[in-house]
């Protein structure tokens, strides 16, 4: 399954995957990401986002990424047999149901512009949650902070506009991966990412920077179904959905993984579906958004159910 599922910076020189991109310490040097793997829980208010990828290189070099994310996110190294308890339980794929520059524009004067609130190591992992304290020399301050390590990296002019765009959104955390990658393709401890946002989120317009088609390919849990007005982000045109989502019961959530099971609020059931994203890299200009359906701002035609607008959640107390 070709995944890219993730919300790193992309600047490659090479081969690129989906919205998880990379940046060499050393220039020429090509980053190759085979596989990646995602799973998305979200109840309304807290998002879980389980990243497993699979990364290489033409020579032993250290690979920057980085994530930008609406809150501040826990981070931890997630367990492997998630991913394949989950894949056991996703709905087969069914018939095709594609419903209806330049310089750095961060200059100015030298205030304090980032700020590492944890680091730690997880396998091959060396990650830093990074707030954004200003947007004036925050791509500076990302040359400093990761050459402290002994290191050189450049972030490209055309990938600071787009993190310009997420800071002038509001976003103001990011989680910097540093990867000491050889020849071999390694793959890397899954992580597990935490964090509130208000709308299920997955970043696809940090890699603009970059060339070639994608295909995101995503595994979503929630309480609720999503009614086509919901897609405040991507439109739902954009999104396939191979088949109708599946209830899972509350024995089987808890069984895929427990901190999921308690994120949704240890439900009777929920719904579990397979979605995809495919275009030119270079052509998302907005992230998938999805907005909770509990009060839509108006009745909307159902994207997953039957009928017309999706009910609000009922309580999982």
């Amino acid at each position: 399954m070709k995944t890219k599922v993730t919300l790193l910076f992309a600047a490659l020189s090479g081969a690129v995957f989906a919205d998880m991109g990379s940046i060499p310490f050393k220039k020429g040097v090509l980053i190759s990401e085979p596989a990646q793997d995602a799973i998305i829980a979200w109840n309304g208010k807290e998002e879980l986002l389980y990243l497993q990828t699979t990364l290489g290189a033409s020579e032993p070099v250290k690979v920057l990424e980085v994530m930008p994310l609406p809150n501040r996110p826990t981070v931890v190294a997630g367990d492997e047999a998630v991913f394949k308890r989950c894949a056991t339980l996703l709905p087969r794929v069914a018939a095709d149901d594609t419903a209806g520059g330049g310089a750095d524009p961060f200059g100015g004067a030298p205030e304090p512009a980032g700020r590492v609130v944890e680091r730690k190591l997880i396998g091959a992992h060396d990650i830093r949650v990074v707030e954004l304290l200003g947007v004036k020399e925050f791509t500076g301050w990302i040359t400093r902070e990761i050459t402290r390590d002994g290191a050189a990296v450049t972030v490209p002019a055309p990938l600071l506009n787009v993190i310009g765009q997420y800071a002038e959104d509001g976003y103001r955390w990011f989680i910097f991966d540093v990867v000491d990658l050889a020849k071999e393709h390694l793959k890397k401890i899954p992580l597990q990412i935490r964090f509130s946002t208000d709308k299920l989120y997955y970043p696809m317009r940090i890699t603009r920077t970059e060339k070639g088609k994608t295909t995101v390919a995503l595994s979503i849990l929630t309480n609720v179904l999503f009614n086509k007005e919901d897609c405040v982000g991507i439109p739902r045109s954009s999104i396939k959905i191979g088949a109708r989502p599946i209830a899972i019961s509350g024995e089987g959530i808890r069984w895929i993984d427990p901190p999921i099971f308690d994120l949704l609020g240890r439900p009777k059931e929920a719904h579990l579906r397979s979605w995809s994203i495919t275009g030119d890299i270079d052509s998302f200009d907005k992230d998938l958004l999805i907005r909770n359906p509990a009060s839509p701002s108006k009745p909307g035609h159902a994207v997953e159910g039957k009928g017309g607008g999706i009910p609000a959640p009922k309580s999982n107390t």
